[in-house]
């Protein structure tokens, strides 16, 4: 199984980080000593952790306050599947279970005037 990618957005909807996620757990939050670090005062110092179970990827909640939000709904440990997108303080994620191209979701697809274009978070019925 290869490694999956997390992709981190700006406010302006561009993708600002890709950080790819292997067999050493990933975390997230404001500290500097998380692998991934967030300028988000909404994002806990210790905010959520992605690691790998077998073939699959969990994400877990570290007793953030503000919790952690997985398509919609808020979450303390699930499965993350292809193209989930990951909400911490005002900071989306968007994770890729599969190599990323040009063309995956998360990509930056530009528009008409450098506009950049996004897929739309999965609902919570899918």
């Amino acid at each position: 199984m290869s490694n999956a990618t997390l992709f981190q957005f700006g406010d302006d909807g561009s993708r600002t980080l890709r950080s790819e996620i292997g067999e050493e757990p990933v975390v997230v939050g404001r500290s500097r000593q998380a692998k991934v670090n967030v300028e988000d005062e909404g994002v806990s110092r210790r905010h959520f952790v992605i690691l790998r179970e077998g073939e699959d990827y969990v994400i877990k909640d570290l007793s953030s306050r503000n919790g952690t939000w997985v398509d919609g709904r808020r979450v303390f440990a699930v499965k993350l599947h292809h193209n989930d997108w990951i909400l911490a303080g005002q900071t989306l994620f968007l994770f890729a279970s599969q190599v990323a191209d040009s063309t995956a979701p998360g990509a930056s697809q530009t528009g008409p005037h450098g506009t950049v274009m996004l897929s739309p978070p999965r609902s919570a019925s899918a």
